[in-house]
């Protein structure tokens, strides 16, 4: 994961050069837009010392395909609004402890900096809601899954490249979900969290 974030972020730091030295600034591109894309989840789970099967780290990092869809309203040139859902496709899994699952609903504020015509850097906060799932393999911790709803407040970074007024590419690297208490003691982990970088189409009306 840490692999493909650098790679995305190199691809991005080059565009953005090449871009922003020889063209003028684009427009404001006021006005709705919707997005959607998949992506790459990380997934680190840190189970309690006692917790941790024989010949097994503690410290997992666990890889996953998610996807994203979402919508939102660009005021200016340097300020949206957005929501968004984020879903992991399938579990993560940890041999012999269970797997995990995380949906979430995500409103965020993001502030943009237009390089050039065609290429935006943006930083955004988000505020939001995700459904933590949390499957025992020997049920021990209960009758099927365990679930909880917990807030999120995440930080993220991520990139525009307009093609046109309408198309554009984005980038999104962002946190997704944490767990809460309980659902960290039933799967006897000091930490679960998941993060994701996401590469979207978007369209604006």
């Amino acid at each position: 994961m840490s692999r493909f974030l650098f790679t995305l972020g190199a691809a991005a730091l080059a565009l953005s050069l090449s871009t922003g030295a020889y063209a003028q600034n684009g427009g404001d591109r006021e006005g709705a837009y919707i997005f959607g894309g998949v992506g790459a989840a990380n997934t680190q789970w840190e189970a309690k010392r006692s917790g941790v099967p024989a010949g097994q780290k503690r410290d997992e990092h666990k890889s996953n395909t998610s996807y994203v869809l979402g919508g939102g309203y660009r005021f200016n040139r340097h300020f949206a609004l957005e929501g968004s859902y984020h879903d992991l496709l399938g579990d993560v899994s940890r041999r012999g402890i269970g797997s995990f699952d995380a949906r979430s609903l995500q409103i965020s504020a993001l502030g943009i900096l237009p390089i050039g015509e065609r290429f935006e850097l943006f930083g955004k906060a988000s505020l939001g809601r995700s459904r933590n799932q949390f499957a025992p393999v020997d049920r021990i911790s209960g009758a099927g899954k365990i679930s909880e709803d917990v807030n999120i407040l995440a930080l993220g970074v991520g990139a525009n490249y307009h093609f046109n007024d309408r198309f554009s590419l984005r980038l999104d690297v962002d946190g997704l979900t944490k767990a809460g208490n309980g659902l960290r003691r039933k799967a006897g982990a000091d930490e679960i969290k998941t993060s994701e970088a996401t590469l979207s189409l978007a369209y604006r009306f």
